[in-house]
Formats: C-alpha cells, structure tokens, sequence
C-alpha cells in the first residue's frame, strides 16, 4: 500500500495539530524577521514607483561599470552593463531637470564612444507608481473580503479568519524576503502578490473541507477530539496538497532559472521569484498554520472541550486497567479419594499439566487397652442398636418392565429424583 493510501485511511499519520506551539514558533520566528527588514533596510522600490529616467547604450567598445559611474557622478542609482550580445549599458537616476538629463546623456555617449543621440531616455514620474500602488492594494482589500464571506457562508466564520491569517503570513514572508535579498520591487511583482494570494487560499479551502467533513460527525459520545478529526483531515490531504504545490513550483522555477538566469530576462525573475516563494509558503501555511489555528479555536467552545475532558477521561481510565494486576485463579480443591469424582479431579488434573494434590497423612493408631470379659459384653450390647440404626432398610425388589418400556442406557448416571419419577 502507498504512502498516500496509508495517510488517507489512518494507517500512518503525523500530528500536525498537536504540535502546533513548535509551527507557530517557526513562523513568529520568520514574521518577525520579515517585519524587521521591511522597515530596515526596507524594500527597494523599483523606477516605476519612486519616478525618475532611465539612459540606455549600446557601447562601441568594452566598457565597465566603474567607468559609467564616473562619468554620471552621483546621479546614477542603478548601474548596469548586461553580458547580452549586443552589450547595453543601463543606468538609472531620480527626477532630473532638462539641463541635468542633457549632461548625462552627453557623458554616456563619451565613455561608450557613440553620439549623443544613440542614448535613449524615459522619464517616468512617481505618479504612474502610486497610481498602482492604490489599485493593488484595493484589489487586494476587495479579494480579501470575498474571501472571508465564501469562506463563512460555506465554511463558518473562524475557518475564514484562520485562512485569512495564512494569507497575510504568506505575503508578510514574501515580502521579507525581497527585503532581505534586495530585490527591486516592480509591477511584476504586485502581480505576483496578487497571484500568491489564490494558490495559498485554493491549498487552505481544500483542506478545510476535509476538516468540515471529518468533525461534522462529532458528538458528545465520541471517542475522538476535534483536533484528532483536523489532524486526520491534514493526513488525508498531505498528497494532494504536495502534488498540488510542486505541480505549480515546476514551471515557476522554469521561469526563474531558465527565464532569468539563462535569458536574462528581468521581468521573469521578478514575476517568478515572487510566485516561487508565495506558492512555498501557501503550502505550508494550509498545513502547518491554518488548520493547527482552527482547531486550537474550536477546541475552547464548549461543545468540544468537554468531548475532550470525556476522551481524556477514558484514555486515562484505560491506561489504569492496563496497569490494574490480575487476580490469582482460586486453589483446586482436594479431591475425595474412592469416588467417580476424585476419578474425573485426577483425570482433569491430569489433563490440564497439574499434579493432584498429596492424600492427607492416615492417624496413627494408638493401642487401646485392654478389657474384662464382662465389659467387653456391655459395650458389645450398647453397640449393636447403633449399628441396627445405621443399616440402611433394604428395599423392596421391584418387578420387571415389559420391553416397551424399557429404555435403552444413555450411558451416563441418572440423579436420584430422575429415578423416582420413572419408578
């Protein structure tokens, strides 16, 4: 059988609900991390948000970035000199006036030995970027509302703010990473926010409906908590939810490794580191944030808390039989020496493996003394009607049968009074 078989049925599984505090941990620790360097150092905002121009150059002869930046002076924030075939020469700047633009050109031209108008200029103004800047975080309100009442209206209200927290995880991480790492922020990232947003919530909402599922059964009478129902729905859902992810990271990675690297293209690595690290950490959030959240929320109502008094009860009441020492069999009474019985006792003995217990030790015999004549005559009268009084009366020989009546022996011994109601 499968791994995927055996997780789906309960043969194998791992509690992921129940060690929540060490999920929980890992991610406080990676949010605040997040949370620091998106103020220090800070995302690094691309041209299209901040405004200003950007000079590009084919070179005529071998140049380096050093040499451009000692011909633009301090006005150039971004330099670079791709290795494309032909080789351009990039540099970006903030707003600059007529005159100052006029100048950089000008140099540009010098070091890369062309003319002054073989270096082209765009000039983007920063409101083009607060322009989307506000229209990605409306989309981004407007998607997050729809969510929670589909979530509330199919699901219920707390699945719907527990897959609401897994998608600002998501994001917060993401974007820390661009922090961290330095990487600018442009269009195609937004886009690649607003795209994390549904992988994350497709993974959540799947898993939530087995939870729904699996704990819809629930009573009072129930031998299993609502987190053992989560954590069961989460082992079910295990290898959907990785096929799902690394279905998706397969071709992100093409287009940031073969895009990017091998092409050089900007754009994709923008668009797929950022689709890279959401997809990722959706797949974990559903897993190891959303449904650990919900359960822990569920468990405090007082439904399922006491269901979860009553399960630990009966666990522990268990475990005390368990432990709980066997009584001892009772002693084998003695058997009667002479009789059917003592015959059956030997034989049962005999069978079972046992030894028959020892006889009792006969009395010893003690000499009498000796009598007169005439008082051995009294005592043999004195005698003589207690013996006349234990002799059983004969009985009276009954007369035969005719042979219709007879009945053939059963082979086992009557009782008494089955004797009596024949006769």
């Amino acid at each position: 059988m499968s791994l995927a078989s055996r997780l789906y049925h309960g043969e194998t599984s791992y509690d992921f609900v129940g060690r929540r505090r060490l999920w929980l941990t890992i991610s406080g620790v990676l949010l605040l991390i997040s949370l620091v360097s998106l103020f220090v150092p800070g995302l690094n905002f691309g041209i299209d948000f901040k405004g200003g121009a950007v000079f590009r150059v084919q070179p005529a002869k071998a140049v380096t970035e050093a040499q451009v930046r000692d011909a633009v002076g301090s006005v150039g924030e971004v330099i670079q000199v791709t290795e494309d075939n032909p080789v351009q020469v990039i540099v970006q700047t903030k707003a600059l006036p007529q005159a100052e633009v006029a100048r950089v050109r000008a140099a540009l031209a010098k070091v890369a030995g062309t003319q002054s108008n073989a270096v082209s200029t765009d000039s983007i103004g920063s409101k083009w970027g607060s322009t989307v800047s506000r229209k990605a975080l409306v989309a981004l309100l407007v998607f997050l509302v729809v969510v929670t009442i589909y979530v509330s209206l199919r699901m219920e209200l707390k699945m719907a703010v527990a897959a609401l927290v897994a998608l600002v995880h998501d994001l917060i991480i993401t974007a820390g990473l661009y922090a961290l790492a330095r990487f600018e922020v442009t269009p195609a990232t937004v886009i690649a926010l607003l795209t994390i947003l549904g992988y994350s919530m497709y993974d959540t909402v799947v898993v939530f409906d087995k939870v729904r599922e699996n704990t819809g059964s629930l009573t009072s009478m129930s031998r299993r908590t609502y987190s053992d129902a989560a954590n069961l729905a989460v082992n079910q859902t295990m290898m959907r939810s990785l096929n799902t992810s690394l279905a998706s990271l397969l071709p992100i990675a093409a287009l940031l490794f073969v895009g990017a690297f091998l092409l050089g293209a900007e754009t994709l690595k923008d668009l797929a580191l950022a689709l890279f690290v959401g997809v990722t950490a959706g797949a974990y959030s559903s897993i190891f944030i959303a449904t650990p959240l919900v359960a822990a929320w569920k468990e405090r109502e007082p439904r399922y808390a006491q269901l979860r008094a009553r399960v630990a009860r009966l666990a522990a009441q268990g475990g005390a039989d368990r432990e709980r020492p066997q009584r001892p069999g009772r002693p084998e009474r003695p058997a009667r020496a002479g009789g059917v019985q003592a015959r059956n006792a030997g034989g049962s003995a005999a069978a079972r493996g046992r030894s028959a217990p020892a006889p009792p030790p006969e009395p010893e015999l003690v000499a009498e003394p000796e009598l007169a004549p005439d008082e051995e005559l009294e005592e043999a009268a004195e005698a003589e009607p207690a013996a006349v009084a234990q002799t059983p009366a004969r009985r009276q020989p009954q007369k035969p049968r005719p042979s219709s009546q007879r009945r053939k022996p059963s082979g086992r011994q009557q009782s008494r009074p089955a004797k009596r109601r024949r006769r």
